[in-house]
């Protein structure tokens, strides 16, 4: 930590220099605005200017089909506004299904999942993504309840798709799924660059919107394997099915009101489905029991939540 010292300027005023370095990375100069805020005894700074985070230059050249996928995400997340994609081999090999596919293929196929980013430029051996639109951290609100929205439809649609053995209703939940997963990036894109209001909940929300984007992969999972199944499931893996889509709602109805009640609600919860799962998982089929264990996870991910949404709560 760098000391400053407090320098007098006029009879009742003490300034102190900013370091060149934060305010080139905000791009700051003579007569903007900064905000101060009292945090015991700290000062906060902070200023409505995004974190200038312009240029990345990677190369892919070795790398699988998946892990293609989330270099250019962690890089869009991160905040970069341009970023060139150079690879040596112009195919990768995707290890789910062993098929070789077009690097640029691949990014093509996943930009839809990058809020204003675009495909500017392009040879054989190189392409360039670009941000063009102007992004502003008041947007982090409203999507991510947008998120939270789209992931209670997410869960109601898997349980009323299987209860009611209708695959349509689940094989909309992969729309869902890449929709959520599209906000997502935004939303932690926007915490990357701009942080949050609150400087010390900042990492508080971008672990709840990370842990938000594993639950919606389990659930997108849980649909492939439902239809690959082609089998009305057993009433007791409906029950679950509600179970978890219960506690999603609730965990929502608690983010936007905390509330001492929802809280026991869940932690009770939660226990309950554990007993539940010792007395009825023996007489499922193998399939399904692998489809409850996988539910399971849900409710882990959603006891950490809570205690990340309880210390928002301060």
């Amino acid at each position: 930590m760098e000391e400053r010292k407090l320098i007098q300027h006029g009879p009742s005023s003490l300034t102190i220099d900013l370091p060149k370095k934060w305010l080139d990375a905000r791009g700051l100069k003579k007569g903007d605005g900064i905000y101060v805020a009292e945090e015991g005894n700290k000062l906060i700074l902070n200023t409505k200017k995004a974190l200038k985070i312009d240029k990345i230059s990677i190369t892919v050249t070795g790398l699988d089909a998946t892990s293609v996928y989330h270099y250019i995400q962690s890089l869009y997340r991160y905040g970069y506004n341009e970023i060139e994609v150079c690879f040596e081999t112009q195919t990768t090999k995707k290890h789910r299904d062993g098929k070789t596919y077009a690097v640029s293929y691949l990014v093509h196929e996943k930009i839809r999942r990058y809020i204003g980013m675009q495909i500017i430029e392009q040879n054989a051996n190189r392409i360039l993504l670009k941000s063009i639109i102007k992004e502003t951290d008041e947007d982090f609100t409203i999507i991510l309840r947008r998120i939270f929205l789209l992931l209670k439809d997410a869960s109601e649609g898997l349980y009323l798709g299987a209860k009611d053995n209708n695959y349509a209703t689940i094989k909309a939940i992969k729309e869902k799924h890449d929709t959520i997963i599209t906000f997502v990036n935004y939303t932690l894109r926007l915490l990357n660059k701009y942080g949050y209001s609150d400087v010390k909940k900042t990492c508080c929300y971008y672990h709840i919107i990370a842990s938000l984007d594993q639950i919606t992969d389990i659930l997108r999972e849980l649909s492939d394997r439902i239809i690959a199944y082609d089998k009305a499931l057993h009433k007791e893996s409906i029950t679950f099915l509600e179970k978890i889509h219960w506690s999603l709602v609730t965990y929502y109805e608690l983010f936007y009101k905390f509330s001492i009640p929802d809280i026991e609600a869940l932690s009770n919860h939660r226990f309950a489905f554990r007993q539940l799962v010792k007395q009825k998982l023996k007489k499922l089929p193998v399939e399904e029991i692998h489809f409850i264990t996988t539910l399971e996870q849900i409710h882990e991910i959603l006891a950490d939540l809570v205690e990340q949404r309880m210390a928002l709560e301060y």
